[in-house]
């Protein structure tokens, strides 16, 4: 058994998201389009001798143990019954309060790399159970590097991820937090039926068709977008600079924009960062983590 193991932690970005109104079990269903994309966070996973032991180093917003980090490599000792001592180091580049998932996907970035550096034997299967129960999203980087997720966010129907256009991300200069944002969702939003709600085989039609005839939306970003017109801001210098669809990704903060082929992000970065934003250059992936 090799004594570590180097994993990346792809992003992702929502082309289209819709949330429903809070349901019994306390969670918002969604249907949302998921996009893996290059921008990545880099795990070193290593095996110690002492037992019952995980370490984890990195610069987190939050102290080690509440890291989803810690909370999968605790799951999936307990779920494989292994003794094994662990040391994790978590190369932070994906931002945090983004919307990109980077805390998900660091999850299933330890499930996958603990799996094949320990060989615990756990079932594809009970490895999305563990990282449902850690968060949401989860699921969808255990799985695909495209898809439509549903429920609240469980359920991940994998499709051909396109790799055909780019993107630039950028950053509007302040995090948001995934439960105030769907705090000031439930708040602020009139009514929601009005939403577009296309059903997951059009979304899976358009999303092959041409980057500027895409639907999507986000139900985030009105009211987010609201409060903070930075959003708006960015998102129209996006379309102006050359890009064919723009849009907030996830529960924000993080605004993006799909340059088509032929199109060149460059000189709208160039742009945006002399506007005081920083911006991330990425391409759409056709799987999410890669181990080493």
């Amino acid at each position: 058994m090799a004594g570590s193991i180097r994993v990346t932690a792809a992003a992702k970005v929502n082309l289209h998201l819709r949330v429903y109104p809070r349901r019994s079990d306390g969670f918002h269903g969604i249907l949302s389009l998921f996009q893996a994309v290059s921008l990545t966070d880099v795990l070193v996973i290593r095996s110690l001798k002492e037992s019952d032991t995980i370490e984890i180093e990195g610069d987190f917003d939050c102290p080690a143990e509440s890291t989803t980090v810690y909370k999968a490599a605790a799951g999936y000792l307990c779920a494989s019954g292994l003794k094994h001592g662990l040391s994790i180091y978590v190369d932070k580049r994906i931002p945090s309060g983004a919307g990109l998932g980077g805390g998900s996907s660091d999850a299933a970035a330890t499930l996958l790399g603990l799996e094949s550096l320990l060989g615990g034997g756990l079932r594809q299967s009970t490895l999305r159970s563990i990282g449902a129960s850690i968060g949401s999203d989860v699921p969808f980087f255990l799985d695909a590097a495209a898809a439509i997720v549903s429920g609240r966010g469980e359920l991940v129907e994998p499709i051909e991820a396109r790799t055909d256009f780019r993107l630039l991300l950028v950053d509007p200069g302040f995090p948001v937090s995934t439960a105030s944002a769907y705090a000031l969702l439930d708040h602020e939003r009139i009514d929601e039926a009005k939403e577009p709600d296309p059903s997951s085989e059009a979304l899976i039609e358009a999303y092959r068709g041409r980057v500027r005839d895409w639907p999507f939306s986000n139900s985030f970003e009105p009211v987010i977008g609201f409060q903070r017109p930075e959003i708006p801001k960015v998102k129209r210098l996006l379309l102006d600079l050359g890009a064919s669809f723009a849009a907030m990704s996830g529960s924000g903060s993080m605004i993006f924009g799909v340059f088509e082929e032929g199109s060149q992000p460059e000189d709208a970065a160039f742009r945006l960062k002399a506007e005081g934003f920083q911006t991330y250059a990425a391409s759409p992936l056709a799987r999410t983590h890669q181990l080493d």
